[in-house]
């Protein structure tokens, strides 16, 4: 919105998780789960990402499985310990460490209730991240009241960590002009557990505009008030409207030469894993994966980092995440913009995207040939990327926005 230049005065606050904290936070934790179980058996639950970045410290412990509910991990290994389902947990030890930020409730609770002679521990507590809530709410509601805004933007990061409702209703209490829009990222429709249909009801009660960024068709249930969204209040002011990124980083230069064939992005997490483990058998040295912190010597790499790599490959592969959800990713934008080819894993909601705002040079995959053919095809063509993401996209996207508040 900023980069269409049709905003007047404006300010940006990043708030949010700093890593120097969260590893001091996290090695404290360990030290004192260290030194009430001693040498004792651990069981880590949580094969993900967060125990792959923060090992290092977790390691000191004397784990021996590591636990997931994701039963495709299951007999799979992690740090060559054994990756086991929760309902084994006690086959190895009740000393139980959660491993998870955003979870940490939840699975303690869940754990608690299975287990109730259990040692649970967590990395971080409600105490840690109430204080941490508080300060930013405490600091971001000086700012507004003193700008005094008739737009407010609220890009939230994931909802056990996010801002309360009551702090934007506090907000319009003292600027009843003001106008707020929410952009959701993420969802989780089968688990009421997760905590996003809550949250979503909690926008619904302040927001004047919610933009989906990655789904559209479950915005026609939404709309229709159909099960899991029949409590959602007027539904109507959520619309699909995906985001084009920062065009300042994001950008196609068709002087540079692209070195990289073919190229994958981010952590070994869900599903990206099967596909990644596809491409370095079928491609080898012509492959590469990019960023993430899942998975052994991953590091996460800066957004212009990104960026550039995205301009200097030929064939960007994309894959959905997790089962349980379908979304027209970030990074299906970002290539696009960077002027890659992409080769995305068939899904409804990237093709809607394509349809409302393309034609791009969106190819699909829904298979290993598949996927191994195209690659092939692409890499023979001339084919190049339609160039996006310019000044003009911004300014289309933003007046929608403005036009619809």
């Amino acid at each position: 919105m900023v980069q269409s230049g049709l905003l007047g005065e404006n300010e940006t606050y990043a708030f949010g998780w700093q890593e120097a904290d969260s590893e001091e936070l996290v090695s404290q934790s360990v030290d004192n789960c260290l030194s009430k179980t001693g040498q004792a058996p651990v069981v880590v639950y949580g094969a993900g990402a967060h125990t792959t970045q923060y090992w290092k410290y977790i390691s000191r412990l004397n784990v021996i499985a590591i636990a997931d509910k994701n039963e495709k991990l299951w007999g799979k290994k992690l740090n060559d310990l054994p990756i086991i389902s929760p309902q084994d947990i006690g086959s190895y030890s009740l000393n139980v460490l959660v491993s998870s930020r955003a979870y940490e409730d939840n699975i303690y609770t869940e754990l608690s209730q299975r287990y109730p002679t259990a040692a649970l521990f967590k990395l971080y507590g409600t105490e840690f991240i109430a204080a941490a809530l508080g300060k930013w709410c405490e600091e971001l509601e000086s700012r507004i009241l003193a700008f005094k805004p008739d737009l407010l933007v609220h890009t939230p990061t994931h909802v056990k960590e996010n801002i309360p409702k009551s702090f934007f209703l506090n907000l319009k209490s003292h600027l009843p002009k003001l106008k707020i829009v929410t952009i959701w990222w993420d969802y989780d429709e089968e688990n009421e557990e997760s905590g996003y249909l809550d949250y979503e009801r909690d926008v619904l009660e302040y927001a004047d505009l919610v933009i989906e960024n990655s789904n559209a068709t479950r915005l026609e249930k939404m709309h229709q008030r159909l099960a899991p969204y029949c409590r959602h209040t007027d539904p109507e002011r959520v619309i699909f409207h995906p985001t084009w990124f920062d065009p300042s980083i994001f950008y196609y230069d068709d002087k540079k030469p692209r070195p990289y064939a073919v190229s994958m992005f981010g952590s070994i997490v869900g599903e990206r894993e099967l596909w990644l483990n596809i491409l370095k058998e079928s491609f080898g040295s012509d492959f590469n994966h990019f960023g993430g912190v899942s998975g052994k010597h991953r590091k996460p790499i800066s957004t212009q980092e990104y960026a550039e790599l995205l301009r200097q490959t030929k064939v960007v592969i994309n894959s959905q995440t997790y089962s349980f959800r379908s979304q027209c990713k970030g990074k299906v934008r970002e290539a696009l913009q960077c002027g890659a080819i992409l080769l995305e894993q068939e899904n409804d909601e990237t093709q809607v995207f394509n349809d409302l705002y393309g034609p791009f040079n969106i190819h699909y995959y829904n298979s290993k040939e598949e996927l191994i053919n195209k690659i092939d095809s692409l890499l023979k063509s001339e084919q190049q990327a339609v160039r996006v993401g310019s000044k003009e996209a911004c300014c289309k996207w933003t007046m929608k926005v403005l036009e619809l508040l």
